[in-house]
């Protein structure tokens, strides 16, 4: 593989990131109360825009926790669900 090639794959992954990022930053802006857990917002909240991997939602929601777009909260029994951050849970 080039030096070019690993690029390319970097900059088509960090694009796919950022595509799945502003579908879930748009979910919540059209739903501010909706939470849930990274299983739930890729079958529910982007499923029918776009399929994306488990692994590319969860690198989506860091980065909006990350940019406090997004709050993660943990649950009593352990459950990790992720909201819009301001939000009373």
């Amino acid at each position: 593989m080039k030096a070019s090639d690993e690029v390319s794959e970097v900059a088509i992954y960090s694009e796919r990131i950022f595509m799945i990022a502003e579908m879930i930053e748009r979910y919540v802006m059209e739903h501010p109360r909706a939470a849930d857990t990274p299983e739930g917002i890729r079958s529910w909240w982007i499923a029918s825009e776009y399929q994306a991997s488990l692994e590319d939602v969860q690198m989506a929601l860091d980065r909006l926790v990350e940019s406090r777009c997004l709050s993660r909260v943990v649950l009593n029994d352990g459950t990790i669900i992720y909201a819009r951050a301001g939000q009373p849970h």
